[in-house]
């Protein structure tokens, strides 16, 4: 593990201090005016905690998802394993499929990419709707934005039209891992060529990974070690929110680099949404976890509220709220218990404000453990695994982290790979070895199992004619359903900008440019409140005219239903436009969407 002298680490950050800061940024970005990226729908899986398990270990081993495939159209589907290269800078061997990806670094990877989510947030697990999207346009599991943008062709087909593989990639989850998986993969190719090496170049290695994991949120000094935002005292890895876990209550996610906050997740998995931690195992006795701990007058505990904030009552129960704690305020117990409501209430303070609030959004900061001390693997989301962190106290490794071997190679556009920042990751004299991960291999028919084999059928007339006024139009439906089984992805294509589909209770501005249909093999949440659960699900959309884009003179248009996977037959909707008179009032479909600090007009 790693031992930082901070006498040492104190002098390399004042040199550190020296190098030119850089915001942080990713590989690429897709979302540019007047765009904000596609209207993708997905599928997202109730028993997620399983069913990504599953996905991840078999994009890992390169196993998730059909070879290259071809559309009707002549596009290609293409996002398989590359393969890994193996080997030190100097005997770098070719790329070999028998090299995978570690599972548990991708799992960790991809919990702090989006927290296992791949919908957006009002999509309940089980649910269908549109895709979990950043502010930089990362699209789902694995935030993907490398090869998501849509103002060139390629990646996109069109300005407004995703290919064939971005809509595969927004639209299902087990293609948005392995798009992902290629992503890492080709990180780890980059080097020695543009990136540096970790220890022997072994990919079996989960610390051989460590610029891979870097360069995955992007190879900016924002991620260095010793960044001089970043505070020394933070210790060798993220907590990941696991309240028995170092640095947990003191340190929070802005503390970190990437490569902490991923590493930290390896070491200390995360536990489903909504579970709680297990308590740290007893000294000595690994089998045998101590009671859970409870508050009491005197101790020091940390909201934990689920990302929301936590109310602070004048007493219990009792409005309107003096203050909202924000997630991780540390706050001291000064009075209570007090139960009232069915809830435990205690007096807590944070230095400003004294008042009560409910227990169960307060977790009891603990002494720290060691740092190398076993973590307790129940109710965890994957079993938890040793690393080791580089160990600055040694001089080959504080040679290779010292800022100005990152600062030379940036300034040379990182080409030949930064062999000063090389550094060892076997160390036999201090008792550092690297760790492997002994996730099993998966069982290759899982993938077909998720792929399902969907057929879909498109509803509706092949010929329509929408009436259009100067402010809106009327409005032809369509239902696309999968009379096979598992997610049935499709795209969206109309010939012109002023042609639109959309679901009829979309809010205005959202367009769909791939969805999917459900076959009735899997179960799909309609509802959690009353929550009901039926077999499968359509995707019901309706054409419509934005009258804003029509130009003069146009007449008609195409809208095309175009299949991603499995039967993959498309169809076309022809669109005859009927101009009415002009009518007063708002428009019908303003079409305007509203970012922080941004305004845009137009068909997104």
């Amino acid at each position: 593990m790693r031992s930082v002298l901070l006498g040492g680490l104190l002098g390399l950050l004042a040199l550190a201090a020296t190098v030119p800061r850089q915001s942080a940024h990713a590989d690429h970005y897709p979302c540019h005016v007047p765009n904000y990226g596609f209207g993708f729908d997905t599928y997202e899986y109730e028993d997620y905690v399983t069913v990504y398990n599953h996905m991840i270990e078999l994009a890992a081993a390169g196993l998730a998802v059909p070879p290259p495939y071809r559309l009707p159209s002549g596009e290609w589907v293409d996002v398989s394993y590359p393969g890994l290269e193996t080997g030190p800078r100097n005997a770098r061997q070719p790329r070999s499929h028998e090299a995978t990806v570690p599972p548990s670094l991708y799992k960790a990877m991809v919990w702090v990419e989006s927290g296992w989510a791949h919908a957006g947030g009002s999509v309940p697990y089980g649910g269908v709707g549109p895709v979990l999207v950043a502010i930089d346009c990362g699209y789902g599991l694995g935030q993907i934005t490398t090869g998501m943008g849509h103002l060139a062709s390629p990646p996109a087909l069109d300005i407004r039209v995703p290919s064939a593989r971005q809509a595969m990639i927004g639209t299902h989850p087990l293609f948005n891992l392995a798009e992902g998986v290629r992503i890492f993969a080709d990180k780890w190719n980059s080097a020695p060529e543009f990136r540096p090496v970790a220890g022997n170049g072994d990919p079996a290695a989960l610390e051989d990974w460590y610029y891979a994991v870097w360069s995955y949120n992007g190879f900016a000094f924002i991620n260095h070690p010793l960044n001089p935002n970043r505070n020394p005292l933070r210790g060798e890895v993220w907590h990941c929110n696991d309240p028995n876990a170092p640095g947990f209550g003191t340190f929070t996610w802005g503390d970190y680099t990437y490569q902490e906050k991923v590493y930290g997740c390896v070491r200390y998995p995360p536990v489903p949404k909504g579970q709680s931690y297990p308590p740290p195992l007893a000294p000595g006795g690994p089998d045998q976890p101590p009671s859970s701990p409870s508050l009491a007058v005197g101790d020091t505990a940390v909201v934990r509220a689920d990302g929301q904030c936590l109310n602070v009552r004048p007493a219990p129960a009792a409005n309107p709220p003096l203050t909202c704690l924000p997630e991780e305020t540390r706050v001291t117990i000064v009075g209570g218990p007090q139960e009232l409501d069915g809830i435990t209430w205690w007096q807590v303070t944070n230095g400003q404000v004294t008042g009560w609030s409910a227990g169960q959004y307060l977790v009891k900061v603990q002494p720290p453990p060691a740092a190398d001390a076993p973590v307790n693997p129940a109710g965890r989301m994957w079993p938890p695994l040793e690393v080791a962190m580089p160990s600055l106290s040694v001089p080959a490794v504080a040679a290779a982290f010292a800022p100005a071997a990152y600062s030379e190679c940036a300034d040379r556009g990182f080409a030949g790979g930064c062999a000063a920042m090389d550094f060892p990751t076997t160390i036999p004299e201090l008792g550092i070895t690297p760790h492997t991960d002994p996730t099993p291999a998966p069982a290759p028919p899982l993938a077909g199992a998720f792929l399902g084999a969907p057929k879909l059928q498109v509803i509706g007339e092949r010929a329509v004619t929408l009436q259009v006024t100067a402010s809106s139009s009327t409005a032809a439906s369509l239902t696309v359903r999968n009379l096979g089984t598992g997610i049935g992805p499709f795209r969206v294509r109309t010939s012109a900008a002023w042609l639109v589909v959309r679901h009829p209770n979309d809010p205005p501005g959202r367009v769909v440019d791939g969805g999917v249909a459900i076959g009735k093999d899997l179960p799909v949440v309609v509802s959690t409140s009353p929550r009901s659960v039926q077999a499968g699900l359509d995707s019901v959309l309706e054409i419509r005219i934005n009258p804003a884009l029509l130009p003069q003179g146009a007449t008609g248009g195409t809208v095309l239903i175009e299949p991603l996977l499995g039967t993959l037959q498309p169809v076309t909707i022809t669109v005859t436009v009927q101009r009415s008179g002009s009518a007063s009032g708002p428009p019908q479909f303003p079409f305007r969407r509203i970012l922080p600090n941004v305004t845009a007009e137009g068909s997104p």
